[in-house]
């Protein structure tokens, strides 16, 4: 019997699942407001059931998370329950993840810490409730960093480039890692990863006509200031300033993306911590400087978190030394501080006004309309089709328009700067959250 107070050996991580599974499931039940990209890998989800397996392989987002939500899907679950819970079981995998790593790293008790720290924490719990592949990709790199073999390893890179593009650098990253091994295994590794990457790297090119890892390249390339570069190779050959100049504002936004993430209550632990598990923070220093620099967000900074995990739990039970006594009401508190954010409401009047919207399209206009937003939820939200023009350009939104035969079209009134005006077929008829918006009709 283990000593009082003290969990048995693996007590603690069943817990943490228990848990994690609690708060997942309870954000879940609360539907949360769905991030703008989530219609559209819903859409994608439905592609697949409907057999175009092609246009979602090479499509603009990356397709395993699509596909996991149709595989759910296909079950009898409503597609967007299905997506929500893609990213749930997929986090709930990370926390077992997590404390197999932490041990191998570090030691026991600092593994049954991250593994309690990561079900609680803000920022994994979200995610695990949004129709998003961050979880998934999160477990992914988790799952990489803790296989032993070459040829797992390699299969999981490849899988973690077709849950997000910028898990191809686990290609080079793990070569680098077995670069004393021999020959055969650095072979087994890539072929694995390829024989996974290929499909969507075969079908983006018949879709494209140019090799590359993502259609996402030639909006990251004209980002960096290389105009007409379809891939960042072709950017790094024009402008190779620009590029740099874009990795270094890049990726010092992406480092403060990557502090708020982990969030407040664990960064002075972390900090205590830096030196104990360096390869996880490696792996994560590699991401923020090179793919996410190029394209920064608070978003892609989720799969991330898990990574600086076990330098915040070895910081944890080194602040627990510290503070003697007084350890286990720090960490009832850092425990329930975390879980209040956990499952704090955020952005709630944002929730209010897209359900006004959708219900403003869907009484007005009926089922089945084409709107045109740079959000794509309005239309989710009025069961209609959902046409994302690349900018808040008006201009860029009324070629869509026409394109597509859309006869509606919302924006926000501050995107309509002056000398520019409505031409004489767009017509505003309603100004829904207070204003916030304003909804044309096109055509006669």
């Amino acid at each position: 019997m283990p000593p009082r107070g003290k969990l048995r050996p693996g007590g603690a991580l069943g817990v943490a699942l228990a848990l994690g599974a609690v708060l997942r499931v309870t954000r879940l039940l609360r539907a949360p407001l769905m991030h703008p990209d989530g219609p559209a890998y819903l859409d994608l989800a439905s592609g697949l059931l409907d057999g175009r397996v092609r246009a979602v392989l090479g499509g603009y987002y990356s397709p395993l998370y699509p596909a996991a939500v149709a595989g759910l899907a296909a079950t009898g679950l409503p597609l967007e329950l299905a997506g929500r819970a893609t990213a749930l079981l997929a986090g709930l995998a990370a926390l077992p993840l997590v404390h197999a790593l932490v041990r191998r790293l570090v030691g026991e008790r600092q593994a049954d810490a991250a593994a309690l720290v990561a079900a609680v924490h803000p920022a994994l719990v979200k995610a695990s409730a949004q129709v998003l592949p961050e979880t998934l990709a999160g477990a992914l790199l988790l799952a990489w960093l803790a296989a032993r073999g070459a040829g797992v390893a390699g299969a999981l890179a490849g899988a973690a480039y077709l849950a997000r593009p910028e898990g191809v650098l686990l290609l080079p990253l793990g070569l680098w890692r077995l670069r004393r091994e021999r020959l055969g295994t650095l072979v087994l590794y890539a072929g694995a990863a390829g024989v996974l990457m290929a499909p969507a790297l075969l079908a983006l090119h018949a879709a494209s006509g140019h090799w590359g890892l993502s259609p996402r390249e030639a909006r990251v390339a004209l980002l960096s200031g290389a105009p007409g570069a379809t891939t960042l190779a072709e950017a790094a050959l024009r402008s190779p300033g620009a590029l740099l100049a874009r990795l270094a504002g890049g990726g010092a936004r992406q480092v403060l993306y990557d502090a708020t993430a982990l969030g407040a209550p664990c960064l002075v632990p972390f900090v205590l911590g830096v030196g104990a598990a360096r390869w996880p923070l490696a792996v994560a220093a590699w991401f923020t400087a090179l793919p996410l620099a190029l394209n920064p967000s608070p978003r892609y900074a989720v799969p991330l978190v898990p990574l600086f995990l076990p330098a915040t739990a070895a910081g944890l039970l080194a602040l627990g030394e510290r503070l003697g006594r007084r350890a286990r009401v720090a960490a009832t508190a850092l425990g329930m501080t975390l879980v209040v954010q956990a499952l704090w409401v955020s952005h709630p009047l944002d929730a209010a006004c897209s359900r006004e919207v959708s219900r403003l399209v869907l009484e007005r206009y009926g089922p089945g309309q084409a709107l045109v937003a740079v959000d794509g939820r309005f239309a989710y939200g009025a069961r209609g089709r959902a046409l994302v023009p690349p900018t808040t350009d008006p201009e860029d939104a009324l070629a869509l328009a026409r394109r597509r035969g859309a006869r509606l079209w919302l924006t926000r009134p501050a995107w309509i700067r002056p000398p520019w005006a409505p031409p004489a077929d767009a017509r505003a008829v309603a100004r829904p959250c207070g204003g916030t918006f304003v909804l044309f009709e096109l055509g006669g």
